[in-house]
């Protein structure tokens, strides 16, 4: 007789996404000028509410406005990073998202990660990465050169 599985959930899909809200952080400041997505969704995972404070509104709106015209599902891997979860992670002093203007996206299909990366290119961002099932791409072109690559 075969085992019946346990339910898991899926992280790359965020209708099942939940925060914990406090009466220092709100519904209210987590939606906050977005429509599709939270700012909680780029909090570093060791502080609730870092990624509203510390994030770069550019990245955030960028990706809010994508999400809501391609009507896009993905999760976010990555984005505002704390010091010291940047250190466990081994990121570089210079990394973007240290300064919260990277987002990693991860997006399974390959349709629809190719229409968001057109949509990235339209909106002007230049720093893209490809990868077999996410999209990292950050504002940062004041420090690094503008660039496109495939992995």
């Amino acid at each position: 007789m075969p085992r019946k599985r346990s339910y898991e959930k899926r992280k790359d899909i965020w209708k099942y996404y939940k925060v914990e809200y406090t009466s220092n952080y709100t519904e209210e400041m987590d939606t906050e000028g977005l429509k599709v997505l939270k700012w909680s969704m780029f909090d570093s995972p060791d502080k609730l509410g870092s990624g509203k404070m510390f994030m770069e509104d550019s990245p955030v709106f960028i990706l809010d406005k994508i999400m809501k015209a391609q009507r896009l599902t993905g999760y976010i891997e990555l984005a505002y990073t704390s010091k010291k979860y940047a250190d466990s992670l081994r990121l570089g002093t210079n990394s973007a998202h240290r300064v919260g203007m990277a987002v990693k996206f991860r997006c399974i299909n390959a349709n629809a990660r190719f229409r968001f990366v057109k949509a990235l290119i339209q909106y002007g961002v230049q720093r893209i990465r490809l990868q077999k099932e996410s999209v990292y791409f950050d504002t940062d072109n004041y420090i690094n050169k503008p660039e496109l690559r495939i992995f």
